[in-house]
C-alpha cells in the first residue's frame, strides 16, 4: 500500500514538473511574435511619419515656390527638418526594405555634388510635380538629389533675403520641389513594400529568423555608422562638410534621431515586443540590464554633444571620441554576448 502511495505521489510529482516545463515553454516569445510585433509597431508606423513628412514637405515647398516670403521658406525649412528627422529614424537601422534597391541612392546621397546640382539646374522639369517627371527622378538616382539637395536649396544662406533671391534663380525652386515630390513617392512605394513584407509574415514561416538577423545586424551596423563617419571619427579638425545635415544646423539631432531608430527596433514600442523582452522570456535578465545601461550610456553621450556640433567639432572632439566609444561597446555587446543568447547569426551589413 505504501509503494503504490509513493509510486502515486511521485506520479503527481512528476505530472507537475512536466506542466511547469510546457507552461515555461509557453511563456517563452517565439520568433514570430517579435518580428509581427516590430514590424506593426515599430516599422510599419516609422515609415508612416515618413510618407507623412515627406508629403508636408512636398507641400510646404509647392507654396514657397508659388508665392516666396519669409515666412513660406521659414515654414518650408521647418518640413525638411522633421522629414530629415524621420528620414534617420528609419534609415540607422535600415531593416527589411530599407535596406534593399537604390532607397538610399535616391533619398539620401551622402555627400552632396554641389557641382552636380549647379549642373542639373537647367534640365528640371517644367512640372515637376507630375506622375511623369517623379517617375524620371525615382529611376535616376542622383549625388545631387533627395533630402541633401533640398537641404542645400533652403539652407545654404545664413540670410533669409538672400535664401530666397537665391530661390527665384535658376530653377532652383522647381528643382527643390522635384526632389520633395520625389522622396514623398518613394516614401510612399517604401509603406507598400512594408505591407507587402507584414501579409508576407503571416504566410512564410521561415522568414522570421532571417528578418530577426537582418533587424539585429543593420542595428548594429547602423550603430557603428554613427560612431564612425557621422561623427568623423577619422579626423580631429574636421570641416563642416564632413557632417550630415549641417547646413540645417541639425546634425545633433539626427545622430539622436538614427540612435532613437535603432533603439526602437531592439526594444520595441512601449505596448510591443523587443529584442530585450525575447531575451528576458528565456531568464536572461542580465543581459537586458546590461543592453539597457549600454543604451543609457550610448544616448546621453549623444545628447552631451553640442548643439551646433558641425560648428563646433574641433572643440569637442573630446565628447566625440566618448561618444564614439559608447556607440562602439553598444555595438559590440550587441554582436558578441547579446547575439549569442539571442541563437541568431549575426552579419553587420552596411
Amino acid at each position: 500500500m505504501d509503494f503504490l502511495k509513493t509510486g502515486f505521489r511521485l506520479a503527481q510529482l512528476a505530472g507537475a514538473l512536466l506542466a511547469g516545463h510546457a507552461l515555461a515553454e509557453e511563456v517563452r516569445i517565439q520568433p514570430p511574435e517579435l518580428a509581427i510585433s516590430l514590424t506593426d509597431k515599430v516599422l510599419l508606423p516609422a515609415t508612416q511619419t515618413l510618407e507623412d513628412a515627406a508629403t508636408r514637405l512636398t507641400a510646404s515647398m509647392t507654396a514657397l515656390c508659388v508665392a516666396p516670403s519669409k515666412d513660406k521658406l521659414a515654414e518650408a525649412q521647418a518640413s525638411w527638418r522633421n522629414a530629415s528627422a524621420a528620414w534617420r529614424r528609419i534609415e540607422a537601422a535600415r531593416v527589411g526594405p530599407l535596406g534593399q534597391g537604390n532607397l538610399v541612392a535616391l533619398i539620401d546621397p551622402w555627400p552632396l555634388d554641389v557641382q552636380a546640382l549647379d549642373q542639373a539646374l537647367p534640365n528640371t522639369p517644367t512640372d515637376p510635380t507630375s506622375p511623369r517627371s517623379v517617375g524620371e527622378w525615382m529611376q535616376n538616382p542622383t549625388p545631387a538629389g533627395g533630402l541633401p539637395a533640398i537641404e542645400y536649396l533652403l539652407f545654404s544662406e545664413n540670410n533669409a533675403d538672400k535664401q530666397l533671391a537665391r530661390l527665384k534663380d535658376d530653377n532652383r525652386c522647381r528643382y527643390a520641389l522635384w526632389q520633395a515630390a520625389g522622396v514623398a513617392r518613394r516614401a510612399t512605394t517604401l509603406g507598400y513594400e512594408w505591407r507587402g513584407l507584414r501579409t508576407g509574415l503571416n504566410y512564410d514561416l521561415s522568414y522570421y529568423r532571417p528578418f530577426l538577423t537582418d533587424a539585429l545586424g543593420r542595428s548594429i551596423a547602423g550603430l557603428k555608422e554613427l560612431a564612425g563617419w557621422k561623427l568623423a571619427h577619422q579626423d580631429i579638425a574636421p570641416p563642416k562638410t564632413r557632417f550630415p545635415d549641417w547646413r540645417a544646423g541639425q546634425t545633433k539631432q539626427s545622430l539622436l534621431a538614427g540612435f532613437d531608430g535603432i533603439r526602437s527596433v531592439l526594444l520595441g514600442d512601449d505596448k510591443g515586443i523587443g529584442f530585450d523582452d525575447y531575451i528576458a522570456s528565456r531568464g536572461q535578465d542580465d543581459l537586458v540590464q546590461q543592453l539597457n545601461s549600454k543604451l543609457i550610456e550610448a544616448r546621453l553621450a549623444l545628447v552631451q554633444l553640442p548643439d551646433d556640433l558641425a560648428e563646433h567639432a574641433v572643440q569637442n572632439r573630446g565628447e566625440r571620441l566618448y561618444a564614439q566609444r559608447k556607440l562602439n561597446a553598444l555595438a559590440d555587446f550587441l554582436a558578441g554576448p547579446f547575439a549569442q543568447a539571442l541563437g541568431f547569426p549575426v552579419d553587420a551589413k552596411k
